[in-house]
């Protein structure tokens, strides 16, 4: 697990020589704009071309209708807290709280208690009793007295001991409807809950400026982006200028975002448009009914796939991260320049930054500050192992909790092996690269020093891309390792 932070490589990259002409300029350094923005009019025009911004992302499917919010939240000055508070319970409001309520209309059925229970009033009570909880657990960690010492652990136990509890034939009926309706309800501020935990010691602000950013407006996954409230402290605007400044990188990431977006557009319509290539589900789909495309098919919709994946993930993240910054939380980039990643970790620093982060904080560290203590490079690989690996595992388990309901404990875990398979050798790659890591030489040229780096990366990472499956219950490790075995001519 990489620890490198990435405000150390956006000070490497600003210290190469700068381009004269960009694709985005950067008005975040325009000095004259910078202070027009600190005034009404400037903060008018602001807010007009956030305005565009939104019309323009929304004809490419991407919503940022937060932007708007995020501006009222730039601008609420004293009541930021607040209004971060309103926003966040506005837009959960809007969309139930993140309950995944078709599930639980199913397990009803499944149970037979359609008919005892009614959906609304239980959601809303098992809402009211989860947000007690954590506000308790909040309250209880911020006591020397009673804080846990692993709220992490102690969370992933307990979370993972009433899955089990739903197993047993002890619940059967309406048990087994509510304890699954608690977890489902808490399964999507299960991280947000560690890190507001992890913050209960030095973070001695109310409850309730804790919970308003559990799923804060500008958005997130299961994933915090932003991680607690500590942690959007450091980056947030305390001056005029810095708001300044800090919105205008949010629209430039926005622009950015919008035509990544174009791009991501155009590249499927070519691939799968004009040119009819499949999808590599197809591929795989094809093969696994032993009417396989050709090898060259093959390969071009692996690489077509892994292309597709890094757009829709820069994307994404690039979204959140403009909203946040608009807000006046100069948040860094989830996806940063991964094509210049010369080594298998910084890659996985790059790719997906908050999750990497997740990782890092809640397995790497606690399991680096406790183990094998007087053998450093065997801590450092053991660490790693355990958060991109173990962390990695568990954090899909608990996002797509809903398996567990459908297929049951045992094909949940069992069809969860070709992920597995794939956590493990992304774990032990990046823990080798990590051990192996030398200072890049100045005199390599950008043949060397760049290119075949990138080559060696992204090539690695699109034939691991054929085991990333979470999702996918129904094919098995091994077919997936006969068609990659078919593309690279090895017979089974």
């Amino acid at each position: 697990m990489s620890i490198e932070s990435q405000p150390s490589a956006c000070m490497a990259a600003r210290s190469r020589a700068r381009p004269a002409w960009r694709l985005i300029p950067e008005i975040d350094r325009d000095t004259t704009l910078v202070t027009s923005v600190q005034g009404v009019t400037g903060r008018i025009a602001l807010c007009g071309a956030v305005a565009v911004l939104v019309a323009l992302l929304s004809l490419v499917g991407i919503d940022f209708s937060a932007a708007p919010l995020a501006m009222g939240c730039a601008y609420a000055g004293t009541y930021r807290r607040i209004f971060i508070l309103l926003a966040t319970s506005l837009l959960l409001y809007r969309s139930g709280f993140l309950v995944d309520t078709p599930l639980l209309e199913r397990l009803a059925a499944q149970e037979g208690v359609t008919d005892r229970i009614s959906q609304p009033l239980l959601q809303s009570a098992m809402l009211t009793l989860v947000f007690a909880l954590f506000s308790g657990l909040l309250v209880l960690q911020g006591n020397a007295a009673t804080a846990l010492r692993r709220p992490t652990m102690c969370l992933l136990l307990g979370f993972l001991g009433l899955v089990l509890a739903t197993q047993s034939t002890l619940t059967v009926g309406m048990p087994r409807v509510l304890l699954w309706s608690f977890l489902v309800t808490c399964q999507p501020y299960l991280w947000f809950l560690a890190y507001a935990l992890a913050d209960a010691g030095k973070e001695q602000s109310p409850v309730w400026q804790k919970l308003s950013v559990f799923h804060p407006f500008w958005g997130a996954t299961l994933t915090p982006f932003g991680k607690g409230l500590s942690y959007l402290r450091r980056f947030e605007a305390k001056t005029p200028e810095e708001l300044a400044v800090t919105q205008l990188k949010g629209v430039k990431l926005a622009a950015w975002t919008l035509l990544l977006a174009v791009g991501r557009g155009c590249f499927n319509e070519l691939v799968h448009g004009i040119l009819w290539l499949p999808t590599f589900d197809d591929t795989l789909l094809r093969h696994i009914v032993h009417d396989p495309y050709p090898r060259w098919i093959g390969w071009t919709s692996l690489i077509a796939y892994f292309v597709e994946d890094l757009l829709g993930m820069t994307v994404f993240g690039g979204i959140i991260v403009a909203t946040a910054r608009l807000a006046g939380f100069r948040l860094l980039r989830n996806t940063y320049r991964p094509l210049e990643s010369a080594s298998l970790a910084d890659f996985w620093n790059r790719y997906y930054f908050y999750f990497k982060e997740l990782l890092v904080d809640h397995f790497f560290y606690p399991t680096f500050v406790r183990c094998f203590r007087s053998h450093r490079r065997l801590r450092l690989f053991f660490a790693t192992l355990v958060a991109a690996c173990l962390g990695n595992l568990l954090f899909h388990f608990i996002r797509d909790i809903r398996f567990v309901v459908d297929m049951g404990l045992w094909n949940a875990v069992v069809g969860e092996q070709s992920h597995a398979f794939y956590t493990f050798v992304l774990a032990m790659s990046v823990a080798v690269s990590q051990l192996r890591r030398v200072p890049q030489r100045a005199t390599r040229g950008w043949l060397r020093g760049r290119l075949l780096p990138c080559l060696w990366v992204c090539g690695f990472f699109c034939i691991l891309h054929v085991f990333d499956a979470p999702l996918d219950r129904e094919h098995t490790l091994w077919q997936r390792a006969e068609f990659l075995f078919y593309l690279l001519g090895v017979t089974t």
